[in-house]
């Protein structure tokens, strides 16, 4: 499965270099509200990921990029099953969409399932 993550260049470069951490997530989400509660938000349609990188705290001017990220059905099966992904319509945007919230107990299974690339978009 093919999932997207918007998010500021340098958070995109943290992730792509040394993967997900709970730690740096909830640093990051602490001061915000969200809408499932904190962890990796992330979309199967890209167009909603970059417009969610748009609107990243860590931007402000700096830049922004879309994460790709590929994860085995099975895995997330898994993952679903043992309620660590919660899927919800996305609230309070001019448009319909599906996001999946991915728990931060989640992450080590993620750091090691899941293949993080920069995603390119097709032109």
């Amino acid at each position: 499965m093919l999932f997207y993550h918007g998010t500021d260049l340098d958070s995109a470069l943290d992730i792509l270099n040394n993967g997900l951490s709970a730690q740096r997530l909830r640093f990051y989400q602490s001061p915000r509200q969200t809408q499932l509660g904190p962890g990796l938000y992330v979309a199967q349609d890209p167009e909603i990921a970059w417009f969610f990188a748009s609107l990243a705290p860590g931007n402000r001017g700096r830049g922004y990029s879309v994460i790709e990220i590929e994860l085995p059905d099975a895995a997330f099966i898994a993952l679903r099953r043992d309620g660590l992904v919660h899927g919800e319509e996305i609230v309070n945007v001019p448009f319909r969409a599906e996001q999946y919230r991915l728990d931060v107990n989640a992450f080590d299974r993620l750091n090691e399932l899941a293949i993080f690339r920069p995603y390119r978009r097709q032109e």
